[in-house]
């Protein structure tokens, strides 16, 4: 599981990325000792060898390659080329320290990672940049995804081959109809293909595209090119023929287990730091909401279906009106209403990161309309979601399906590399909105 797809590096790029390391580390030593100092000859060649290998290892296992072009923010990019290689560099000479006596101290370890990272960060935005420049696309079929696609990559289009020109807007080239498939190929060379049509196997010979392939011609159907663009899964494609023996829609466990360790423990820590707080907000809704419980409770379907209870601070009035209180409004203007779901990590109902928690009762009614929608509680539901930001009111039904789609991405995709992304930019969604108050209570906690 992975924040998105990459194709793989070649070895060249493998080359450059290793020497990129070499001279970030190389760097760090002649910045660290004309002014610290300390470090003989054999400290310098010994420890330098080990933290490029060190480096270099960590990023590799990774996930194949430096970096990820077109799977998220460069700078989330750059955090985790740092984090994971400065880490594997501090723990392996910290090891070599006591058995070999090989000291590297951790300053000139981070700075030599921080170069490092930069470096094969900005090498791969400017090498996906240069793969990019040259890019020509064939669309084989047109429809509403095929051109949702064709939009986002704002790359140039040679034009479609459906079985009519007025399959397609006037804007789009029609070239010919798919008898003439093989004559347009050796025509316009084109770079990838992307093939939407249900039936394709029937009107364009297979063996075909299988030699564009194997020229190197990047060959997608519409619904893969549009999970890779926009980071959710193409609900208007799935089937439940699709789901039969595929696996792609399921949470791994190895992956949900490690993701228990930390959310657990970061729950505590947080519910630990953040209990006075707590107890500060629950007195004002006991004192200033008037009659009612503290805390107000919504059935949810959590992992596998189980039920069970969500927390948050009550903010409106226990009667008929069910008007946001005056403190509501504060505690929903400061984001704390959901601070009792910490909770319902700890005692692992929810973790921190997941996809958004849904009541029961429109759990029940999704899954008998999109059977693939069960697949949505293969994993715990989540504080955060790869929705990016919380709704803010009630969703179109158009909007809603997107935000099944990014869910079922996570599903598909979630790893500690996506916990880290969502969280940095749900962060940096309550920092552009915190003078920002919600309308209502919908805001807040359950989606649908």
């Amino acid at each position: 599981m992975g924040a998105g797809r990459k194709p793989a590096m070649k070895a060249h790029e493998k080359i450059v990325s290793f020497l990129l390391i070499c001279a970030s580390f190389l760097l760090a030593l002649l910045l660290y000792n004309p002014f610290l100092g300390g470090l003989g000859p054999r400290g310098m060649l010994a420890g330098s060898a080990i933290s490029i290998l060190a480096f270099w290892i960590a990023v590799e296992l990774r996930n194949g390659g430096p970096a990820e072009p077109g799977t998220g923010s460069w700078w989330v990019v750059f955090i985790e080329q740092f984090s994971i290689g400065t880490g594997a560099n501090l723990l392996l000479h910290s090891l070599f320290t006591y058995a070999l006596f090989i000291r590297r101290t951790p300053i000139l370890i981070t700075l030599g990672g921080l170069f490092a990272a930069a470096s094969t960060t900005l090498y791969a935005r400017w090498n996906t940049g240069k793969g990019e420049a040259g890019r020509r696309f064939l669309l084989l079929g047109f429809d509403q995804i095929t051109e949702q696609v064709i939009r986002a990559t704002r790359q140039p289009l040679i034009g479609i081959i459906s079985a009519g020109p007025g399959d397609a807007p006037a804007e789009f080239p029609w070239l010919g109809g798919f008898g003439e498939f093989e004559a347009i190929l050796a025509k316009h060379r084109p770079t990838n293909i992307v093939v939407e049509m249900r039936q394709w196997r029937r009107r364009v010979d297979p063996t075909l595209l299988l030699r564009c392939r194997l020229d190197g011609v990047t060959i997608e159907g519409a619904p893969e090119a549009y999970e890779r663009l926009f980071n959710r899964v193409c609900c208007q494609r799935l089937r439940p023929g699709d789901l039969i023996l595929s696996p792609t829609l399921r949470g791994d466990s190895r992956t949900m287990a490690v993701q228990s360790v930390y959310t657990n423990l970061i729950a505590l820590a947080l519910f630990l730091l953040l209990s006075p707080v707590m107890l500060v907000v629950a007195l004002l809704v006991f004192l200033f909401s008037g009659p009612g419980p503290v805390l107000e409770t919504r059935d949810c379907a959590g992992f596998q279906h189980i039920p069970f209870r969500l927390l948050r601070f009550r903010t409106t009035r226990c009667d008929r009106t069910a008007e946001t209180t005056t403190i509501g409004k504060w505690i929903l203007r400061m984001r704390l209403s959901n601070l009792p779901q910490l909770l319902n990590v700890i005692r692992g109902d929810m973790a921190l990161i997941g996809p958004a928690p849904v009541r029961s009762v429109f759990a029940r009614y999704l899954a008998e309309a999109m059977p693939f929608y069960a697949h949505h509680f293969s994993v715990k539901p989540g504080i955060l979601s790869w929705t990016g930001a919380p709704p803010g009111g009630p969703l179109a039904f158009p909007e809603e399906c997107r935000q099944i789609e990014y869910d079922l991405f996570y599903v598909k995709e979630g790893s500690v590399w996506l916990d880290v992304q969502i969280f940095l930019a749900s962060l940096g969604f309550l920092l552009r909105r915190k003078n920002k108050a919600p309308d209502s209570a919908a805001t807040e906690g359950v989606t649908l």
